[in-house]
């Protein structure tokens, strides 16, 4: 990773470089320079790109921060939230430095000293990169900066409801360029487009849960300060924090995120059944560590009903033994015999081993008489 300081800070991590050296082989027709012309290329038209973002942010007063990663480059600019118009002059300025470039490059092109050998075939890839990647990159499809106007643009609109449209557009035009790009095999493009309308699709879908105290950048604050005093350990300070953004928002992310955070803090102080209590409404759309919270409490409280509820979804992000030994606990008190071999059998696949000892305990005396149990238990000899 390569850090370089200034009133623009600039990361350039690894990845970058791996990425844009596949495309110089590509293109490079085997000529060892042409292979370095083309890495220069990408280097110099990618961060001519972003600072095009970033000196824009500057001008409005921020602190932008440039990155540059394997598909491209980020620019960062944390702050309080800008007008309509100051943000979508900075997601403009990338394309339009862009087309600066392009206007530069065509009128030096054909002075005699630049238009022949490497240079000349460096001013060539230069704007042949730049009108291809700024033309793309205006396509109204996110994550793109065209896909990022218009999002800016619906939400002005349409407040946080103008998101989901966003996302929604992006995954339809998206699926059109794929299918499009793959009819004409163009596969590399179209492989890159049909993750855009995966993704996209994948963010409408969860979108649903965005609600209007998600745009409030008085919660806003509250969360991040939540989140530093669960990192500096002041973990009282942090769970009084989240418990103040789930009363003040009541519905959205930022409830769900800060319910989730505020549930692991009740657990962790042995409030158990309020830890319960908070995460059972949103057991349908709890990250996969929360779920694994509410599976391992469900099964302390005894309820193994949710224990089983949640097993193979639990299982599916979490696979590990104690998932998969809750499980077959649970399904032998309610007895399931079947479904407590089944989890045993997933436990010894993770690992344990003393399964003919865990089977001979008490709990399994519910469903010790029935022949499939029987049977399992006698191939552990």
């Amino acid at each position: 990773m390569i850090r370089i300081p200034g009133r623009i800070p600039i990361t350039i991590y690894p990845t970058f470089w791996i990425l844009a050296a596949l495309i110089a082989i590509l293109f490079g027709e085997g000529d060892f320079l042409k292979m370095f012309i083309w890495v220069g290329v990408i280097f110099i038209s990618v961060l001519f790109h972003e600072f095009g973002h970033a000196l824009t942010a500057l001008l409005f007063g921020r602190n932008p921060r440039i990155e540059l990663v394997a598909m491209g480059g980020l620019t960062y600019h944390d702050g309080d939230k800008l007008p309509f118009w100051k943000q979508f002059f900075i997601t403009l300025n990338g394309p339009v430095f862009g087309f600066m470039i392009v206007i530069a490059v065509y009128l030096i092109k054909d002075i005699p000293a630049l238009s022949t050998g490497y240079a000349g075939q460096l001013l060539l890839q230069i704007l042949v990169v730049n009108v291809i990647w700024t033309v793309v990159n205006l396509l109204p499809v996110l994550p793109l900066d065209g896909g990022q106007l218009l999002r800016i643009t619906l939400e002005k609109f349409f407040n946080y409801k103008g998101l989901r449209y966003a996302f929604l557009w992006s995954a339809i035009l998206s699926l059109g360029f794929c299918l499009v790009l793959f009819l004409t095999q163009n596969f590399l493009a179209g492989a890159v487009f049909f993750l855009f309308a995966f993704e996209n699709f994948d963010n409408y879908r969860k979108s649903r849960f965005v609600k209007e105290s998600d745009h409030r950048d008085e919660l806003k604050k509250i969360f991040l300060e939540a989140e530093m005093n669960l990192r500096q350990g002041n973990k009282a300070k942090a769970l009084e924090a989240f418990e103040t953004l789930r009363t003040n928002a009541k519905e959205g992310l930022i409830y769900d995120t800060a319910t989730q955070y505020a549930a692991f803090l009740h657990y962790d102080q042995g409030h158990l059944q309020e830890a319960y209590r908070i995460l059972i409404p949103l057991k349908e759309r709890l990250d996969p560590d929360a779920l694994a919270l509410l599976h391992r409490i469900a099964f302390e409280h005894g309820d193994f009903p949710m224990v089983m509820e949640l097993a193979g979804s639990v299982f599916q992000y979490v696979p590990e033994a104690e998932v998969a030994l809750r499980s077959a606990y649970a399904a032998a008190n309610l007895g399931q015999a079947e479904a407590s071999i089944g989890w045993l059998q997933t436990a010894r696949q993770s690992g344990v081993e003393n399964l003919k000892e865990i089977v001979s305990e008490k709990t399994f005396d519910s469903i010790r008489t029935d022949p499939a149990f029987q049977k399992f238990s006698e191939s552990l000899s």
